[in-house]
């Protein structure tokens, strides 16, 4: 077999099977069904009957909570039939109840048209007529009437619904007859996006309750920890979980591959190994950390093996469908591709899937690896493990992918300038009241407060409506345009730069990152071309480029300085005392190095670069006795930078979500590391750090203490985003530091 001839290989492999550091496997499975009571109405029935399918136990389990009224979150693996569990309800309310309509979120417009051909083939097969239709964007206008009219299953994304809430009466006779939201890859709504979109479907149900409509909330989720508080962030409601797997499972073989092992560039390894799957007639996916290096997968593999294509956001919706209907087919037999592809968009049944560098969290991980092995038959998973701290923890502690929960899906509820933006969108909705409290939690009495100080909002018969200088920007900038238009979902970012080539616009990027990414002399990467920054002018939020070659790229050193504004929560451990509260960041690019893959070829400085700001949230400890430490300011830089690299296993971020500082003398003048969130007003990531302070610490701890250099490495302390250079840093000093703040591992005395 393909699978058994591909790990053999690499295993003999003369160069090639030191990396690999495990191969393990997870047996087949048989499928659990479960017969609903009372059965399903006789035309879903006749369909399942027809098509050879029996409802596992998981998707009984939905209908049946349904059935009894209860909002549930399904959290299965992949290829588990979710779609079919969550529609078996909706089907039978539709079939019941003439009049009844549904909604489904997806988080990518591909998903919902992925869904539609699902959902018009079961329209065919039941003859229960739905009439199931995409609306956003792309929806055409001459039918957005007719599907607002007719459709009783309308299929979007939160993006549109964020634009349409506000032409509510609109859609009076679907949202009055709304008896099903579903939102599917509900895992993906973490951090501030996912605070937006927790906003977005309160104010949906704030109109659905004007409507007097309370239809049934269905989440569909990658495994997580506690899936229930997520549903429960996400909406306001309660959920009843369901977590038994009833579907079969093929094996699938994993190889742990430790690219540290062997003597060449990472993305090359993986190009390799992708190349070699696909020779030895393995359909492969293989997913690349950003998009130019999911070009140059797709470049470099292609020079070996035929059939290789590239898949990432950025192309032309056509484009992508198109691809996803040559792999569907198998006229490509290897794909590199971006996340883009880690959601469950039908592109057929991979045999392999390779994951270059760890994708920032377990839940991700299993998405990606799931992508091979749909079709039940025996697959291949790869997990290449990159030179940087968390990829060499996990490597070493490999039961925290397989064994462990998934993570914590953490939602910036407290973000103040997120709620106070989708409380100006309700207010143009409905006119805000005191009884709205319901819908937007405990801040919303004193945020509201904020608005009315600041004008946001004011006063009419009714309630409280979008304030004056909103109508002003209506009328003079954005005629026709709603609130929610000058809303962003994808960011909360302040100024923005243009990239200018040949004097026409690039791209965008937010002021913050055109410093760190834009600066003078820098290559900037725009859709796997390079671009070197000739002119940054910041007064006139311009950067001009001119195309480069090579392979040069180069990375900013970027000086950072925090500074607490406001302690929310204090705890007092021995010898230490533990923050978490706001804080103002400054950031100032004050060089950057030129390097050739991994090699640094070139260091230049830069003068005059202005200062990026940032109001966030932060967690800090302060050392109020200093342990014995001979290099007491290169172990605090070492231990942030490994309490860095361990915080998505405890929270569901990616490293580069946070940042951190170190300091042997802070404000109040004790030894102090900070770890902040890196997004304006907070993401909610520092307060679980906070709550989980002692896992977060112990794992940071047995990072350093099990890697067996002597003096640091990318595997432990060393890390590819210090803007300081990784200068200073000392193993040893970190141990005495982490060992001196886990609690209950150290006498303070000592």
């Amino acid at each position: 077999m393909p699978v058994r001839t591909i790990v053999s290989a690499l295993r003999t492999h003369p160069e090639y099977s030191k990396a690999v550091a495990a191969v393990l496997k997870t047996p087949a499975r048989k499928p659990v069904y479960k017969n609903p009571n009372p059965p399903l109405p006789e035309p879903v029935r006749l369909f399942l009957d027809q098509s050879g399918m029996r409802p596992y136990v998981h998707q009984t389990q939905v209908l049946e909570k349904t059935r009894q009224g209860q909002n549930v979150v399904l959290v299965t693996a992949t290829a588990s039939g979710k779609s079919l569990a969550f529609t078996l309800p909706v089907l039978e309310r539709l079939c019941q109840d003439p009049a009844a309509t549904a909604l489904y979120l997806y988080p990518m417009k591909a998903l919902a048209y992925d869904q539609l051909t699902f959902l018009e083939n079961l329209e065919r097969e039941t003859a229960i007529v739905f009439k199931p239709a995409v609306y956003d964007g792309d929806t055409p206008r001459s039918r957005r009437s007719q599907i607002r009219r007719d459709s009783r299953l309308i299929l979007t994304n939160p993006h549109a619904l964020h634009h349409y809430l506000s032409w509510h009466k609109l859609w009076r006779r679907f949202f009055q007859n709304l008896r099903f939201i579903v939102v599917d890859e509900a895992h993906w709504y973490r951090g501030v996006f996912g605070a937006h979109i927790a906003y977005v479907l309160r104010r949906l149900l704030r109109i659905l309750n004007y409507y007097g409509s309370h239809p049934r909330i269905v989440l569909a989720s990658a495994t997580m920890a506690d899936p229930a508080e997520h549903g429960r962030n996400l909406t306001g409601r309660n959920f009843s979980v369901v977590d038994t797997d009833g579907s079969a499972r093929s094996t699938k073989t994993y190889i742990l591959w430790d690219a540290a092992a062997v003597d060449k560039p990472e993305q090359l390894q993986a190009a390799d190994l992708f190349a070699a799957c696909v020779r030895s007639g393995l359909q492969t996916i293989c997913f690349a950390p950003s998009r130019k290096l999911a070009e140059l997968t797709a470049k470099w593999a292609g020079q070996k093996v035929r059939g290789i294509a590239s898949y990432r956001a950025g192309y032309l919706p056509d484009e992508r469908r198109e691809l996803e209907r040559q792999l569907k087919d198998g006229e490509i037999r290897g794909v590199a591709s971006t996340n883009a592809l880690e959601l469950g968009v039908d592109i057929g049944g991979l045999d392999a899937a390779i994951v270059s560098g760890w994708p920032g969290t377990v839940a991700s991980f299993r998405q990606r690896v799931g992508r091979a092995g749909r079709a039940g038959q025996d697959a291949l998973a790869v997990q290449v493990f990159f030179s940087n701290p968390l990829d060499g923890y996990l490597l070493k502690n490999p039961e925290l992918i397989f064994r462990a929960p998934s993570e914590q899906a953490v939602i910036a509820l407290d973000n103040p300038e997120i709620l106070k933006a989708h409380l100006k969108c309700a207010a143009e909705e409905l006119p805000l009241t005191a009884q709205d409290e319901r819908h937007f939690g405990p801040h919303y009495v004193n945020t509201v407060r904020a608005l009315i100080k600041e004008k946001g909002v004011i006063l009419d018969t009714h309630g409280w409506r979008p304030g004056q200088e909103t109508h002003i920007a209506k009328r003079y900038v954005c005629v026709g345009k709603n609130v929610s238009f000058r809303v962003s979902l994808s960011a909360f970012e302040g100024a923005e730069m243009r990239l200018l080539y040949g004097g026409k616009p690039l791209e965008t990027l937010s002021f913050s990152k055109a410093c760190r990414e834009a600066h003078p002399g820098a290559v900037f990467l725009h859709r796997g071309d390079p671009y070197e920054v000739k002119e940054f002018h910041p007064d006139r939020g311009t950067v001009t480029v001119e195309r480069a070659s090579g392979e040069l790229h180069t990375q900013a050193q970027v000086h950072t300085a925090i500074h607490p504004k406001h302690v929310l929560k204090t705890k007092k451990l021995p010898g230490i005392i533990l923050n978490v509260g706001k804080a103002a960041v400054s950031q100032k690019t004050r060089g950057y190095l030129v390097k050739k893959y991994d090699e640094v070829v070139g260091r230049r400085e830069l003068d005059n670069m202005p200062s990026a700001s940032l109001n966030t949230v932060a967690v800090w400890f302060q050392l109020q006795k200093i342990p014995l430490v001979g290099d007491l300011e290169g172990g605090l830089h070492a231990a942030e930078h490994a309490l860095i690299a361990v915080a998505p296993l405890v929270a569901m971020c990616d490293r580069w979500d946070v940042g951190g500082v170190s300091m042997a003398r802070d404000h109040d003048g004790m030894p102090a590391v900070y770890v902040y969130d890196g997004f304006p007003g907070g993401a909610g990531i520092a307060e679980l750090l906070f709550r989980r302070f002692q896992e977060w610490t112990e794992k940071a701890l047995d990072l350093v203490r099990e890697c067996k250099c002597k003096d640091g490495c990318p595997r432990c302390i060393l890390s590819p985003k210090c803007g300081n250079g990784n200068e200073p840093l000392s193993k040893a000093g970190a141990l005495r530091v982490l060992e001196f703040v886990v609690p209950g591992r150290m006498d303070v005395g000592a």
